[in-house]
């Protein structure tokens, strides 16, 4: 993860765009503490995953609490922002064994389980780490429709490290490929029109902007 997020800062550095400090979004079993501090000290950034409920953090009163305790309804001082409409939230400072100093922010929404996510102490508002957060279902959205275009049930692997890293590789190839078709187009095809080709048009995907050949059956693996 080090490796790739330093490789497309650098890529885009070398094209002279410009970007502010990165906010990434990533599920629980992203959340290394080497990986906060690298994404922190490196990029200054921050690197916001989805808290586990065995966590545990001491809060500055000198209560300790498991993320459990975050999962399930309290007495938290809750607060509402325009920001995230129909969202009510409720931003904690903590320290954790492993992470050291963290921010909290526990999320409650309509029709969801409440939750929390967690990130190095930031200045970040809590608004603005949730708006960054929900952006994360999007991708699961496209991850899961790549999934199925990739009939992955059919991917003869024998551990999980080779499942993934074969499959996330493809699926970044073509998400990849389709958004750089976007900008290729000057904004004319949407995120939706590149999923809907995406599922409906796979095997004959064309991008002569970009001077590539179909993705097709006939295909070899290392063009793959």
């Amino acid at each position: 993860m080090q490796v790739m997020v330093d490789a497309r800062v650098a890529a885009l550095r070398k094209r002279g765009i410009a970007l502010p400090p990165p906010v990434l979004v990533a599920d629980s079993w992203f959340g290394d503490s080497k990986l906060m501090r690298h994404v922190a000290t490196t990029h200054e950034g921050t690197l916001l995953v989805e808290g586990k409920t065995t966590y545990v953090f001491e809060l500055p009163d000198g209560r300790q609490v498991k993320g459990h305790d975050l999962q399930k309804p309290g007495d938290w001082p809750w607060r509402e922002s325009p920001q995230v409409p129909g969202v009510r939230y409720v931003r904690l400072r903590a320290t954790s064994p492993t992470y050291g100093a963290v921010t909290i922010t526990i999320v409650k929404e309509p029709s969801v389980d409440q939750y929390y996510v967690i990130c190095l102490e930031t200045a970040i508002s809590s608004p603005r780490l949730i708006r960054a957060w929900k952006r994360r279902h999007w991708i699961e959205h496209c991850f899961r429709t790549l999934k199925h275009l990739l009939a992955t049930g059919a991917c003869q692997v024998h551990s999980e490290d080779a499942y993934y890293g074969h499959l996330v590789l493809r699926l970044m190839g073509c998400l990849v490929l389709f958004y750089t078709s976007r900008v290729v187009c000057q904004g004319r095809l949407t995120m939706e029109e590149i999923l809907f080709s995406l599922k409906h048009y796979w095997r004959f995907v064309d991008c002569e902007a970009l001077e590539l050949t179909a993705l097709s059956q006939g295909v070899d693996e290392q063009a793959a």
